[in-house]
């Protein structure tokens, strides 16, 4: 079987990235021929199989991130970035990038991009023209049997419009929901096709719920295949017991912006921070029983000073690779995801499968989900604040929301450092990608 899949973002810096390349994988392992069409930067490394063909659509990024001035893998720990190679680079194309910034399905990515919101129509156009015939050739060489668009938006519109007579489904990982509210021009152009895909892909029953008051589409035609992940690369192998003396190890990492939560992230930490404290009140005197890393890359610019000003506690790595993350969330204790949005994250069945404890907002659906696919999952969740928008809680919301994380932190610290938490281990065995790849193909007619 030949299959084709299709983003219009890059393919391995967001949750939906990397949804895309351990599907790949495991089509790979399962013997099918493969292409993939892709937005990138022109300095952008691509990692998939020998045998899949990278069809790249090229973007200018104009403006560097900020992020980049206050990390790199010399300011990481070396043992992070030590697995970390046999990048295959992506082959230059002969034509012109397009003149703006990669689209987010987000509003703020972890890398330059160009908000949806903000298109003009000369830029729709170009899009159209540049993915289209990038398209046309994947289409041509491969003759695929099976076209998978990821994010249910623009360009999974544009895939159905111009290739009519092709097996096309669509998955949705959420932000393109959240794109087809606040952009409704665009939604309108974009509702036509989707509702014209021979299938969709909703990662959880809410999520599906969601696809079918959005979308005039049969309910037989949507489905729920969850999500997977690397259990060869996310493990317990190898992972270290603390010492004693040493510090609990707290990790966070996603997007460094408001609507992940992390401000709030760091008010708890600093509350919590206060209660050991002694009373000379300077944290850098003291040693204090916790350590927090952020992983991830910042385009939020309202965050800088929190960035330029963290505490010595708090530790910023920058956006860091897969491997690394996994060697990261083998060395924590307590994982935090206080997000006010998400589709269904990966990462917290990756903090459950490398052993860590975590801490997340009790997001729509994803608890229900989470209950019924992994055994023992030892997730402990903040309810959700009161919102004033999908992504922006409102001030007491937000109030409420800080007081919450606060509690669930200083009790996790207190119980590990009184090592009053023995549970099972979760058991992640039946969520791989290569079942995922199964379902897909199951239910492909």
């Amino acid at each position: 079987m030949k299959i084709l899949n299709i983003t219009a973002q890059k393919p391995h810096s967001t949750g939906s990235g990397t949804y895309l390349t351990e599907l790949v994988n495991a089509f790979d392992r399962a013997g099918m021929k493969q292409a993939v069409v892709c937005g990138i930067y022109i300095d952008d490394v691509i990692e998939f199989p020998s045998g899949v063909s990278c069809y790249p659509v090229f973007f200018t990024d104009n403006i560097i991130s900020f992020d980049r001035n206050y990390t790199s893998p010399a300011e990481a720990s070396e043992e992070l970035f030590a697995s970390c190679k046999n990048k295959i680079n992506v082959p230059r194309a002969d034509s012109n990038a397009l003149p703006f910034a990669i689209t987010g399905m987000s509003d703020i990515m972890p890398y330059h991009s160009t908000r949806y919101r903000d298109l003009t129509a000369d830029m729709i156009n170009q899009f159209e023209d540049a993915f289209i015939s990038t398209i046309k050739r994947a289409v041509e060489d491969l003759e695929p049997d099976l076209i998978i668009c990821h994010h249910l938006f623009l360009l999974t519109s544009l895939v159905r419009k111009h290739f009519p007579r092709h097996k096309i489904v669509g998955i949705s990982h959420g932000t393109d929901l959240r794109q087809m509210q606040n952009c409704r021009d665009l939604g309108d152009m974009v509702k036509p096709y989707i509702d014209k895909l021979d299938h969709i892909y909703a990662l959880h029953d809410e999520q599906r719920k969601q696809i079918l008051e959005i979308f005039d589409i049969d309910e037989g035609r949507v489905f729920v295949i969850g999500s997977g992940y690397n259990a060869a690369l996310f493990n317990t192998e190898g992972r270290r017991k603390r010492l004693p003396g040493e510090p609990l190890r707290i990790t966070y990492a996603g997007k460094i912006s408001r609507p992940k939560g992390v401000p709030e992230l760091l008010k708890a930490m600093s509350t919590v921070c206060r209660k050991y404290m002694d009373r000379t009140g300077d944290i850098g005197e003291i040693m204090l029983p916790f350590e927090l890393t952020l992983a991830g890359g910042c385009q939020d610019e309202s965050l800088k000073p929190f960035l330029d000003n963290l505490p010595p506690y708090v530790k910023w790595l920058g956006q860091i690779p897969q491997p690394a993350l996994a060697e990261l969330l083998r060395q924590t204790d307590i994982f935090v995801l206080p997000s006010y949005f998400e589709g269904l994250p990966l990462v917290l069945i990756e903090a459950m499968a490398s052993g860590a404890i975590p801490i997340s907002t009790d997001l729509p659906g994803v608890k229900d989900w989470i209950d019924s696919n992994i055994d023992n999952p030892n997730v402990i969740y903040i309810p959700m604040p009161q919102m004033k928008s999908i992504d922006e809680p409102s001030d007491s919301g937000r109030a409420t929301f800080t007081s919450n994380l606060t509690e669930a932190l200083s009790t996790i610290i207190d119980l590990l450092e009184l090592k009053r938490i023995d549970v099972p281990l979760p058991d992640t065995a039946r969520i791989t990608w290569d079942a995922l790849a199964a379902r897909i193909i199951e239910n492909k007619n």
